[in-house]
């Protein structure tokens, strides 16, 4: 399958869910066709359409050959050990594993620990550095994706020291873990003796994974490093993908779904609820139900309303 319909199909199965988590019955799906961001719905009862809206840089991806390779290589792999319904998040900033096979090994691994419909992690291991830079005080910047936990770094640092966390890119879900991370980082910058001295330790990347009903072959959902957009990018690709979506659909009837799929390295840090703030009402009249897919996760923007309430 081709990146727009990949795409569609996990974001159909995840409003699929999200209904029947609503309390709607009968939910189902027609498979999309080729290169579509819409395909036929139905709910209690009822026919309608869902589309899907990418507010990340999809174009991006199908013109990045070398990342495109990569992606296919890494669906092919994991099809090849078995995990066919495993939807693979890749969190914004991050690049595919070079290695497919070792890569899709440690994501079929973790996704065995799955009953289809739940979500879980793979951790990639990858280096991060650390820089001793004064012996006063007691403190560590932080770039990358340890950046938001800087200040569990202060006080129990002996002295001043940079982190480079730039390979990782999101961390787990469990606190613990996260707490284990710093705590390991804390002791190895606290053997750095000689000011200027750099240590490189690995560390982990959590990406998030996900078993779907109705996925049958596996989907890297990605965008390339470069793509990374901002909360005015965002509300740009929400206007541009709601008019496209309204088109694709035409005069079609029945009750309509709009599917926000975006990349996040978790739900709490997602930029549409924002963007969303700044966007015409006139483009959300007439949607019956507005899900936000990002990350494994589901949030409404508009609850649904009947026939699909």
């Amino acid at each position: 399958m081709d990146p727009r319909q990949q795409l569609t199909l996990a974001a159909v199965a995840m409003t699929r869910d999200a209904l029947v988590a609503h309390g709607a019955t009968d939910v189902s799906f027609e498979p999309p066709a080729a290169s579509s961001l819409t395909t036929v719905f139905r709910a209690n009862g009822a026919v309608g359409v869902a589309a899907v809206c990418p507010l990340f840089d999809l174009s991006a991806l199908q013109s990045d050959g070398t990342m495109l390779a990569r992606k296919v290589e890494l669906e092919e792999r994991l099809h090849a050990y078995g995990a066919r319904d495993v939807v693979l998040w890749v969190p914004p900033g991050a690049s595919l594993p070079e290695d497919a096979d070792h890569a899709a090994g440690l994501v079929a691994d973790a996704a065995r620990e799955l009953e289809v419909g739940d979500r879980g992690e793979v951790t990639f291991r990858v280096e991060v550095a650390i820089r001793k830079t004064g012996s006063d005080g007691s403190y560590m910047s932080v770039l990358g994706g340890l950046s938001q936990q800087w200040a569990r770094f202060t006080n129990q640092v002996m002295g001043e020291y940079q982190l480079d966390a730039s390979n990782i890119h999101r961390l787990p879900e469990d606190e613990r873990k996260i707490t284990q991370m710093v705590d390991f980082l804390v002791l190895v910058a606290n053997g750095i003796r000689k000011d200027g001295t750099t240590t490189t330790v690995k560390s982990e990347d959590a990406w998030r994974i996900q078993r779907l009903d109705g996925v049958k072959e596996p989907i890297v959902i990605c965008a390339p490093p470069t793509s990374v957009v901002d909360g005015r990018a965002v509300r740009r690709l929400m206007r541009r993908s709601l008019r496209e979506a309204e088109e694709a659909i035409g005069g079609v009837g029945g009750f309509r779904i709009a599917s926000m799929i975006t990349l996040a390295n978790r739900l709490d840090r997602e930029l549409v609820t924002t963007a969303l703030r700044g966007i015409d009402p006139l483009l959300l009249a007439g949607w019956d139900y507005m899900p936000l897919l990002v990350d494994g996760q589901t949030k409404s923007l508009l609850d649904p309303t009947p026939p699909l309430a």
